[in-house]
């Protein structure tokens, strides 16, 4: 199964741009849903700058929906930028 990308995890991502070395509490994330939300923004960047095919953003869309607790977090994720 894979971790949960939550609304929550999000904002600590954002509070220490995704560097998760410099969380307060970085033994108590998820490691796993934080690499995740990693390569996620990495294949946003791609697509969003057109190197990504069609099949690879579909590819990306059905992940989107597979690994996010709902569509706000779906929607936040694609417009976070650090």
């Amino acid at each position: 199964m894979s971790p949960t990308i939550t609304l929550e995890l999000l904002d600590r991502y954002e509070q220490v741009k995704g560097e998760l070395e410099r969380a307060p509490s970085a033994h108590q994330v998820d490691r796993g849903a934080w690499e995740l939300v990693d390569e996620l923004m990495l294949d946003l960047h791609l697509i969003d700058h057109g190197y990504a095919t069609e099949s690879y953003q579909r590819h990306v869309e059905r992940r989107l929906t597979e690994v996010c607790a709902d569509a706000a977090t779906i929607d936040r994720l694609r417009h976070l930028r650090l």
